[in-house]
């Protein structure tokens, strides 16, 4: 089973710990530890990742923590989430595989709560005036909300201007009305459009970022002036039609 889990995308120790807490059901980090045979010292920590994946939840009794393992469904839904956001990349990326005699596009992809920390500074630091963002009905706000509070911080305070197209969606329009702090500098709109979706696009100068916002976020970045000039001018096709 260890096996398979790595295979999955565990790490060892992970898988372990998933099927030690499995086997025990409902048990405090002291009996993971002995059931995995891992130092206590290491199960915080990794119990931390595995509740990132969605795959491990806890609860407070009697002022301990009980930590229970997620059903086994949990790794098909996983591998869903991931499978829909390359199936929506899919037909830009293989648009870019066949272009010939063009300067190739230069594509980085980041992973993990650190990674989507990373792609968001770089937004900053490249000095545009103005990005764009479309398609998600989830937030970063959910993945990193610290670091997304400072972040609008300091781009309301370089004036860097943002247009979102969010999905029309109760859950995108109440976000936006408990987080107007954050709004300052910024345009949205609705589009026609009423479906959850953890990915989003992002515009800006000759990037595209291609974000899922999802227990297990990555996103990727695809440096290329024709791409990012395509994506500009779809955006302001859909900001025409965008509700308010």
């Amino acid at each position: 089973m260890i096996d398979k889990l790595v295979k999955f995308g565990l790490a060892e120790k992970e898988a372990k710990v998933y099927l030690a807490c499995l086997g025990l059901g409902d048990s405090k980090a002291s009996d993971i530890a002995i059931k995995s045979d891992l130092p206590r010292t290491l199960i915080y920590d990794i119990l931390e990742r595995l509740i990132d994946l969605g795959l491990i939840s806890y609860s407070i009794k009697t002022h301990n923590k009980i930590f229970r393992a997620a059903d086994p469904e949990e790794l098909l839904r996983i591998i869903r989430e991931k499978e829909n956001a390359v199936d929506e990349a899919l037909p830009e990326l293989k648009r870019l595989q066949k272009m010939k005699g063009e300067k190739r596009p230069k594509v980085e992809v980041y992973e993990g709560k650190e990674g989507m920390k990373t792609v968001m500074n770089a937004i900053l630091r490249s000095g545009a005036k103005e990005f764009l963002a479309y398609g998600s009905s989830r937030s970063s706000f959910e993945v990193i909300p610290a670091f997304m509070v400072d972040w609008h911080k300091e781009r309301m305070k370089r004036k860097m201007m943002m247009k979102i197209l969010y999905n029309n969606t109760l859950e995108a329009r109440e976000k936006i009305r408990s987080r107007e702090e954050s709004l300052e500098y910024a345009e949205y709109r609705f589009m026609p459009i009423q479906l959850e979706s953890p990915t989003a696009t992002i515009i800006y100068g000759n990037k595209v970022v291609l974000q899922s916002w999802t227990k297990e976020p990555f996103a990727v970045m695809i440096e290329n002036e024709e791409m990012a000039e395509n994506q500009k001018r779809y955006f302001e096709e859909m900001w025409k039609r965008g509700l308010p």
